[in-house]
């Protein structure tokens, strides 16, 4: 009898030590959860070794056979959970952590708030500083923006070699609805990659992968159409790594349609990518190449054929307490996949001539240079430099018909601080200042920020 309750007891001590131990995974680090992984199967490997002394002591009653059976069944569970969590270790120094046992989430996001003063008007750019608009020196006005709130989640899960992620992330930069600002998707899409291949393939909506850099601003716009090619676009992107820093990329990217009868094809992108290494640890240094062939047609409805083309440099340098980011382009053809909106192509015709021009690309040369110094743990300070500046030989016919997003050349400054209150909060101001040339017009404007941001 007193055999038997050790049997039955056995089961029980088992059972508490899966309580006990296994959720305090849920915040444990990468090595805390390894630590405890091994202690218990210590454990479980003693209590087998007690079950076995105790079988070979036990008679043939039923009773107690079911409890033997019960035991062995129970540590056949504890070793499936071990594994299991084994294969999930490895996502938990990503910050993500275990959720039904099945996936690994993280939720993240920030709830940011930006006081603003404004010298001129930057009109057409969503409360982000784009061009100045025409003609608009004098008009002063302050604006409190909290759209640049982002809310997001993370899934993963690992399969042997394979990890599937899938990720999706929104801001409120919807279309103005007074006060009611309208959520839209910034990012969407679903990554495997191979461990055995070190491949990766991602489909859906990201930044996109040429020219992937950007400036240490602030402001949301992030020198938008002031030398910073930017957005994010549907797109599906092979990544191969080649050796411990070589990274070569294949992408098809383009704007979402927005009608069946646009003409418009997909971009195709490639760039060998250089990381770390020689560099020092976070260094970069990528050269990518995009080309375009796609239809757009005049105001009468004449198509053409034009081609598009992009060549950028990315480059990032750790060094002590200073980071610093350069990126130069050039290219023939930008426009909306970068943010470039109305400047890709020169109007289609002169309305008010009897001569009708066919539709041809704007060459264009560009890029950004910033410096962040961190001065300690929770105060650091940058300042930056760029410029879109566009060919104004195939902007000629233009001049007089050009609209608030339009321009010959587009320059910015800027200087900010962040100060991190406490873990989650930090809190920051900006000064920028933009001049947006049209031919032989001129235009510029500053803008003040004070920016406080949480965190998670």
């Amino acid at each position: 009898m007193k055999l038997s309750k050790k049997l039955i007891a056995l089961p029980i001590a088992v059972c508490a030590a899966a309580l006990l131990l296994v959720p305090s995974f849920a915040g444990a680090s990468d090595s805390d959860i390894l630590k405890r992984l091994e202690q218990m199967e210590k454990e479980i490997k003693q209590l087998k070794k007690e079950n076995s002394e105790l079988r070979g002591m036990v008679d043939k009653d039923r009773q107690e056979k079911a409890s033997v059976s019960e035991l062995k069944q129970m540590v056949e569970t504890d070793r499936k959970e071990i594994e299991e969590l084994k294969a999930s270790a490895g996502l938990a120094s990503k910050g993500l952590r275990a959720v039904m046992g099945k996936y690994d989430m993280q939720i993240y996001g920030r709830v940011k708030v930006d006081l603003q003063y404004d010298t001129a008007d930057f009109r057409n750019y969503n409360d982000f500083l784009g061009a100045v608009g025409i003609g608009s020196n004098e008009n002063d006005s302050t604006n409190f923006n909290p759209r640049d709130t982002r809310f997001g989640l993370k899934v993963a899960r690992r399969d042997n070699e394979w990890l599937s992620e899938a990720r999706i992330e929104m801001d409120f930069y919807g279309t103005n609805a007074g006060n009611n600002l309208i959520p839209r998707m910034r990012l969407g899409y679903v990554k495997i990659t191979n461990d055995n291949w070190k491949a990766s393939l991602l489909v859906g909506q990201d930044w996109i992968p040429i020219a992937s850099l950007n400036p240490s601003t602030i402001d949301f716009g992030v020198m938008a159409a002031a030398g910073n090619l930017w957005w994010r676009v549907p797109q599906v992107t092979l990544r191969k790594q080649v050796g411990d820093n070589f990274e070569l990329l294949l992408s098809a990217m383009r704007h979402r349609r927005i009608s069946t009868a646009e003409g418009t094809r997909p971009w195709g992108i490639a760039k060998l990518s250089y990381k770390n290494g020689i560099l020092g640890k976070g260094g970069l240094l990528a050269l990518g190449f995009g080309f375009n062939n796609s239809e757009v047609r005049n105001n009468f409805n004449k198509k053409k054929d034009v081609d598009r083309w992009l060549l950028a440099l990315e480059l990032k340098l750790v060094f002590g307490k200073f980071t610093l980011k350069a990126e130069p382009w050039i290219g023939e053809g930008l426009d909306r996949e970068f943010l470039r909106y109305d400047m890709g192509v020169n109007p289609y015709d002169n309305s008010l001539s009897t001569i009708h021009r066919d539709p041809d690309t704007i060459r264009s040369r560009g890029g950004f240079v910033s410096l962040t110094y961190k001065a300690s743990p929770k105060l650091n300070f940058s300042l930056g430099y760029g410029v879109d500046d566009p060919n104004k030989s195939d902007m000629k016919n233009m001049k007089g018909f050009l609209n608030n997003r339009q321009f010959t050349k587009n320059e910015m400054y800027f200087f900010n601080s962040w100060y991190s209150v406490t873990s989650a909060v930090k809190m920051g101001v900006e000064v920028m200042y933009l001049e947006t040339e049209r031919f032989s017009d001129s235009d510029n404007g500053m803008r003040f920020t004070f920016s406080t941001a949480y965190m998670f």
